[in-house]
């Protein structure tokens, strides 16, 4: 494995890790800060690509639409 993979790896799995804390901290402040900082972190270093960087980002914007929408329909019923 080169070295330029093992670092994409490493990176992969603390993205992974971060967006795991941050579903778990969901309705906390700043719950999505590590994860967005690591995601930023991980491009600017190159670690990661373009399509990487826009994955992850579109990703916890997911994440956030869903629970945002799950709270919603929470608090009509």
């Amino acid at each position: 494995m080169s070295i330029q993979q093992r670092d994409h790896d490493t990176a992969v799995t603390w993205i992974e890790g971060e967006i795991s804390n941050m579903i778990r901290d969901l309705g906390k402040p700043n719950a999505s800060s590590a994860a967005t900082s690591c995601i930023t972190l991980a491009y600017m270093l190159r670690v990661i690509n373009d399509g990487e960087h826009r994955h992850y980002r579109a990703r916890i914007d997911q994440i956030y639409a869903s629970f945002n929408a799950s709270n919603k329909q929470g608090a009509a019923a």
